[in-house]
């Protein structure tokens, strides 16, 4: 068969990362020995949906598969619609909103298959049965493969929509073959490292039995899950061979989890002679002062950690179950190593006064962090979060609403909340993203100059930056090139270059 898988568009972004999901599924189709496409529409949101369906279309596939989240769903049922109205296979679609709204998502005239929870091996299935029986099965036979939801004639069901028994999650990932990237255009995913080189991502662990009320564990589940340490240096390896790729970025919620593999990892890196630079996810109590160390030598540079909140009851009102002492002696650990640290926060949680917000913007600013990142709190459909919200409001549902559910605060624009959680108004948490972001940034800008001169020259040298004649004297002296810089450090009221973490990615 000629199999088309397809990831929809999202409301005006570039998708950053290869969808794995369905390289996974792609690879998978591939050692069944069929045909396969991936069309990737986020990454062009500007081009005309009617294009790319006529790409697809082209294609002429015999199945088409889609994923969706639940806040590009709808762009999702656009395109199932465009496709139906042009061709005849069959659509199947799966993903996190598939998982959550199964009898929604089948409901629509144009869906044939649904799969929900984790997809491979249910896809794998349903391969074989329409290998063996052509693209529209017989019904007994769908009715024996687990995960799966399509739409009967002829059975009880009294709504028409039969939902099997669900799949169990795999067990040995490493039965699992390497996502496909070979289908993907992968030159045109905006992700690089830090010196502007390419980078690519790769997951190596599923589940997570930790319980942060945010959290959708609809389909990888609690129950922790890993390749093995052969599994992982085969596919970074491949990375590197075959795509040439040297800057990676391990997208697992918990790579630090395991410390006996992650120390194998990492031993069997330095052992090869890998000449990679990486970044990865960690939570602030899964690391250690000597991991880190070792880490480093692997050609770990950066690390991301969920901090969330800077008041010790949101975070237990959240279930972080993370203390910040846990927080400081991380990052302190992460700094001494040589690692960038980049902390991850949320404003709004339930809970959050004006008081805990600017607790979290303090704790921000105090911790040696290259990177920050805040986010306006916005319960997903899945979620502890989510269910809270609509014991307290019944009336909340899902809906097309959701397509504006972007919650990263930014620079430029002041945002407003999708779903306010917190005791201050809605204007004033948006406020709170803005000032959280320009706070974070200035104490950087502090941190810089303490470092690079020392508290007593280092504030003087600070304070002096903030008088504006001297800042702009110290700019026109620089770029006219009559002042040279030392350590990073240019004129007197310039701001301190970025300490080494370029050079760390070289």
């Amino acid at each position: 068969m000629r199999i088309a898988l397809v990831s929809p568009k999202w409301n005006r972004l570039v998708n950053s990362y290869p969808p794995l999901g369905i390289g996974y599924l792609a690879a998978i189709a591939e050692s069944e020995g069929h045909t396969v496409a991936i069309f990737d529409l986020g990454l062009a949101p500007d081009t005309p949906l009617e294009d790319d369906v006529a790409r697809i279309v082209a294609y002429a596939p015999d199945l088409v598969g889609m994923t969706a989240m639940t806040n590009n769903y709808h762009s999702a049922q656009q395109t199932f619609a465009l496709l139906k109205a042009q061709q005849a296979a069959p659509l199947l679609v799966g993903g996190p909103h598939a998982t959550l709204f199964p009898e929604r998502v089948l409901g629509d005239p144009n869906v044939d298959y649904l799969i929900y929870g984790e997809g491979e091996e249910p896809f794998r299935q349903l391969l074989r049965t329409m290998a063996w029986e052509g693209v529209r099965p017989d019904e007994a036979s769908l009715r024996g493969i687990a995960g799966l939801c399509f739409k009967t004639t002829a059975g009880p069901e009294p709504d028409g929509l039969v939902r099997n028994d669900p799949a169990p999650l795999l067990h040995d990932l490493d039965t699992l073959p390497m996502p496909a990237r070979h289908l993907f255009e992968l030159g045109r995913y905006p992700l690089y490292a830090p010196n502007g080189e390419r980078m690519v991502t790769l997951l190596t662990s599923r589940g997570c039995p930790f319980g942060c009320s945010y959290c959708f564990k609809g389909i990888m589940g609690r129950k922790y899950r890993q390749h093995s340490p052969d599994y992982v240096l085969r596919e970074v390896h491949t990375l590197v061979d075959e795509y040439h790729y040297r800057h990676l970025y391990f997208i697992d919620d918990l790579f630090t989890f395991d410390q006996q593999r992650l120390h194998e990892i990492c031993e069997r890196i330095v052992a090869d002679k890998l000449d990679i630079r990486w970044q990865c996810l960690a939570r602030v109590d899964t690391v250690s002062r000597e991991g880190l160390a070792l880490m480093y030598r692997a050609g770990c540079r950066e690390i991301h950690y969920g901090i969330e909140s800077g008041n010790a009851e949101v975070l237990k009102r959240i279930d972080k179950r993370i203390t910040h002492e846990q927080v400081r002696a991380a990052i302190d650990w992460t700094n001494e190593a040589g690692i960038a640290a980049k902390g991850y926060f949320m404003l709004g949680l339930p809970g959050d006064t004006e008081e805990t917000m600017q607790q979290t913007i303090a704790l921000a600013c105090e911790l040696d962090l290259d990177l920050a990142m805040f986010s306006l709190t916005t319960p997903f459909p899945g979620t502890r979060l989510w269910d809270e919200l609509v014991a307290r409001q019944p009336d909340v549902e899902f809906n097309a609403d959701f397509t504006q559910a972007f919650y990263y605060c930014n620079y430029d624009s002041l945002m407003k909340p999708f779903f306010n959680l917190s005791e201050v108004s809605d204007e004033r948490l948006g406020e709170l993203g803005s000032e959280a972001q320009s706070r974070f940034q200035e104490a950087k800008r502090r941190r810089k100059y303490l470092h690079a001169l020392g508290p007593r020259l280092g504030g003087a040298a600070y304070a002096l930056s903030n008088v504006r004649w001297l800042r702009d004297l110290g700019r026109r002296l620089l770029k006219g090139g009559r002042l040279r810089k030392v350590k990073g450090v240019g004129a007197l009221g310039q701001d301190v270059a970025r300490e080494s973490v370029d050079e760390q990615w070289k």
